[in-house]
């Protein structure tokens, strides 16, 4: 006997980039062989990821999973499926064109680390580079490599979906200019042996792949605490509203996870090849490159754009957080939640906490003419994904950016903003220009620089001070810097930087000089000052 059951949707399990549906119905079934039958679901729905238990005087002998596709008299217009359809193929061309780009830059980064593997012998010979630049430039390579494979990968499976989504348009109109459309859907057999008669209560799960989360935090900063909250941002494309549902947020994956196999490590002793003979120098900008991998440069970001603050909730209730397995988190949300299926994400919140907090002043004195602060933030003890935040500095907005993934206790920084109880400025004393000998021949310049930094705060500030004298990796040009009384904590290429403590209300003078040295005939680029 075929029995149609009619199901709801009462969990969902939202993962990163996937969700576990739980559907549940109950059925008054008679002794015997029994086979019911649950329709309407989502073709998007994967078809080995279906489990079905429940209640009752029955045993469960097996499942069968089926995609059906009915055929209905229209309803609606031509128009709007056309519409549909155009859409569809606008982005398919967009992915098209993603997958394109892709593929060319994966062939740039095998050209570049080609050409790389052919001069580093030059430069390496020369004494301008060392080894630890070729084992940086090879993990740069294996990564940027990969990151491009997996978004090729993630593309691809973006493209099926939109293909089979285009064939279901295509079909639609087809049928509608015959005056028939089609809808496909999965339906489920469930095969049942009752014992007497019974209510049988069914429960089936499934997952699908269109569907997933984004975080994203608020942080509102304030005098030594920064108060983190944190929203999963989900859509639902699976084309199933979901309804008074009881939902849980997990950062697990969906995607399957592989480990990859160690490989030996071959080193060899490299043989140049014959050609033509150049100069052996590093190519322009090398030394700059590397010098850019100084973790600075990502801490003291540019100030962040102005955006209009949203609107305060009223009352806010969050999420129970508990750790599973391999420090996955998951998040049970609190009483019913609707999510109708759509293009549009909607915004869960899950947590809000307090963390420890920091303020830091920066100043790069030769590119920034105003000294900015920052907060170093101590994460607490889950994990932060990689996602946007909005900062508020004592619930003022400042601004918006983004975070990596942060583990437990790690500290990083936000909330770049101009400080306006510290002032910087950068005064040139002395410039002297002459030659250093006739018989010599060469030139010389002398400068002196002093950087005046005052402090108007009421308590002592944490500073890190930066410029820059010339630097060269020609032997005409020689670079002096002369003894100061300040000693800058790092001196690279360069790139001078001070780690200072000032007092409240006091000022700070740091005194530096450098003379540069080079040969009568030459000119140089970039002209000194």
């Amino acid at each position: 006997m075929v029995i149609d059951m009619i199901t709801n949707i009462t969990n969902v399990t939202i993962f990163r980039d996937g969700a576990r549906v739980t559907r549940k119905g109950k059925e008054q079934l008679i002794p015997g062989e029994q086979e019911v039958i649950i329709r309407g679901l989502s073709y998007l729905a994967q078809d080995d990821s279906f489990r079905v238990r429940g209640r009752g005087a029955a045993s469960l002998k097996g499942i069968d999973v089926k995609q059906k596709t009915q055929t209905f008299e229209p309803e609606g217009n031509l128009g709007a499926l056309i519409e549909e359809f155009e859409t569809l193929q606008k982005k398919r061309q967009v992915i098209t064109d993603d997958i394109e780009q892709q593929n060319s830059r994966l062939g740039i980064l095998s050209a570049i680390s080609q050409q790389f593997s052919k001069e580093f012998g030059k430069w390496y010979a020369a004494g301008e580079s060392g080894m630890e630049h070729l084992d940086e430039m090879d993990k740069t390579s294996v990564k940027l490599v990969s990151d491009v494979k997996k978004k090729i990968r993630e593309l691809n499976e973006k493209l099926e979906e939109i293909d089979t989504m285009i064939q279901i348009a295509q079909t639609n109109i087809q049928r509608m200019r015959g005056h028939r459309r089609t809808e496909t859907a999965k339906e489920v057999k469930v095969l049942l042996d009752v014992k007497e008669n019974t209510e049988i209560e069914l429960e089936m799960t499934y997952q699908l792949g269109a569907a997933g989360w984004a975080p994203t935090y608020d942080v509102d900063i304030g005098n030594g605490t920064a108060n983190v909250k944190r929203i999963a941002m989900v859509h639902n494309r699976t084309l199933e509203d979901w309804t008074d549902i009881e939902l849980v947020v997990s950062t697990a994956s969906a995607k399957r996870v592989e480990a990859v196999k160690a490989m030996p490590y071959y080193v060899d002793v490299y043989s140049p090849s014959i050609g033509r003979v150049g100069s052996g120098a590093a190519p322009k900008g090398f030394a700059e490159g590397v010098a850019d991998f100084d973790d600075e440069m990502e801490l003291y970001a540019a100030d962040e754009a102005a955006m209009e603050e949203p609107a305060p909730m009223i009352t806010t209730t969050y999420a129970t957080a508990s750790e599973t397995l391999s420090g996955t988190i998951i998040y049970e949300v609190p009483g019913k939640v609707s999510l109708p299926a759509g293009d549009e994400p909607q915004p869960i919140t899950l947590t809000e906490e307090s963390f420890d907090s920091k303020r830091l002043y920066y100043w790069n004195a030769y590119a920034m003419p105003e000294v900015v602060a920052q907060d170093e933030i101590t994460n607490g003890d889950s994990v932060m994904l990689l996602g946007n935040v909005r900062v508020y500095a004592q619930g003022d907005f400042l601004g918006e950016t983004r975070i990596g993934l942060m583990a437990p206790r790690e500290t990083f920084r936000l909330g770049t903003r101009t400080a306006y109880d510290v002032k910087g400025e950068k005064k040139l004393l002395e410039k002297e220009t002459e030659k250093a000998g006739i018989t010599r021949g060469k030139r010389r310049r002398g400068y002196r620089y002093q950087l005046e930094i005052k402090s108007f705060s009421k308590e002592p500030i944490d500073i890190q001070i930066v410029d820059r004298i010339p630097h060269s990796n020609s032997e005409k040009i020689v670079v002096e810097l002369k003894p100061m009384d300040i000693a800058p904590k790092k001196n690279v290429l360069g790139v001078l930087e001070w780690e200072v403590k000032i007092e409240p209300e006091a000022e700070l003078n740091i005194n530096y000089g450098f003379e540069v040295e080079w040969e009568r005939d030459l000119t140089l680029r970039p002209p000194l000052p």
